[in-house]
């Protein structure tokens, strides 16, 4: 199977310590593609498209993107939840994506009780339905192998006419000679498509490759299938939760000064630490948010807060956000411990005069 663009992107993204700017990543993209003229819409945009897939399959989604346009956007991989590990929304979300999984086989269990006369009628025509066909003519109901239906696409000004085949086959795997007679169904269809409830032969996945001079032929599989019950809920349905409190990050949160005591327990010595402005950097302050040199960029708050780049210029300019900033980066510890390492790095080279 062709490696599809979003899975170079996060391949790429790994490459590059799995956070990237825009810039930098759409010109890996443009070279392993061979298209150098790629704008970087579309690599968003495939980016958007694969979030959007994931969110309708309730699943966790594959990245977090900040567009700012090309030169100072940046992506990064979402590798685990968002929230704090241990915490009740951490749990929660956890349990939902196990049933969203699990439902998966659900479905499948389903398609197998369902009765072949409803497969190749009711429950095929709202599966094209979904995948955009219209005009879908169920043909007569037989059992032997031939079209199923016969539909319309039509997009904008782009129409097409498709032959579709269903097989509800639990234990047999769809043979190459299926392939083969749906190319050889009379008609002026120049598509072919066969939906099936379990599985391809390597045979049957060779054939289906475009010829010329052959009718398309696009197989569904089992999994694709379940895909696209889930996507546009056939057979399931999406349930609304309540919804879930968490505490906001521009809330101002006092966070208590760290005194010597503290820094001993940690085994942090408070004299090893570099100065900021003559602070001793055992806490981040605020006044380093936006200092590119001595402290925190614009962009590397956007990092650690989740907010948007120009969000964050619109906050730097007050006072009272600015903290709200601060204690977003503080009361994340991970976020916390990266940012005081940057800016000891940055103190140690560029001292302040």
């Amino acid at each position: 199977m062709a490696e599809r663009r979003v899975d170079r992107i996060e391949r790429r993204l790994r490459a590059l310590g799995g956070r990237a700017r825009l810039q930098a990543l759409l010109e890996e993209i443009r070279r392993e593609e061979k298209y150098p003229d790629l704008p970087y819409q579309s690599l968003y945009m495939a980016i958007q498209l694969e979030n959007q897939r994931l969110e309708e399959l309730g699943e966790r989604t594959r990245f977090i993107t900040s567009r700012d346009g090309e030169e100072r956007g940046w992506v990064r991989l979402r590798e685990a939840s968002e929230f704090a590990r241990g915490s009740a929304a951490s749990e929660i979300e956890a349990r939902v994506h196990q049933q969203n999984e699990a439902v998966g086989e659900e479905i499948r269990a389903w398609l197998q009780r369902i009765d072949w006369r409803t497969f190749e009628s009711t429950f095929l025509t709202r599966v094209l339905d979904a995948l955009g066909f219209q005009d879908v003519q169920i043909t007569q109901a037989t059992r032997d192998g031939g079209a199923d239906a016969r539909v319309v696409y039509q997009r904008g000004v782009v129409g097409a006419r498709a032959i579709v085949s269903a097989k509800r086959w639990t234990a047999r795997t769809v043979p190459v000679d299926e392939v083969r007679m749906m190319r050889g169904v009379k008609g002026e269809e120049d598509t072919a498509i066969i939906v099936t409830t379990g599985r391809f032969s390597a045979d049957a996945q060779n054939e289906a490759k475009p010829g010329q001079n052959q009718r398309v032929v696009y197989l569904i599989d089992g999994e694709k299938l379940i895909e696209i019950c889930k996507r546009n809920q056939i057979g399931v349905k999406m349930v609304p939760l309540p919804g879930l409190l968490v505490l906001d990050p521009e809330v101002a949160r006092e966070a208590p000064a760290r005194d010597d005591s503290e820094a001993a327990e940690d085994g942090t010595e408070s004299d090893d630490l570099p100065e900021w402005n003559g602070l001793t950097i055992s806490r981040l302050q605020d006044e380093m948010l936006g200092d590119p040199e001595r402290g925190l960029s614009v962009e590397e708050v956007a990092e650690f807060t989740g907010y948007k780049v120009n969000t964050v210029r619109v906050y730097l300019y007050d006072a009272q956000r600015r903290k709200a900033l601060g204690d977003a980066i503080r009361g994340d510890q991970k976020s916390h411990i990266r940012a005081l390492a940057l800016v000891s790095r940055r103190c140690e080279t560029e001292p302040p005069e």
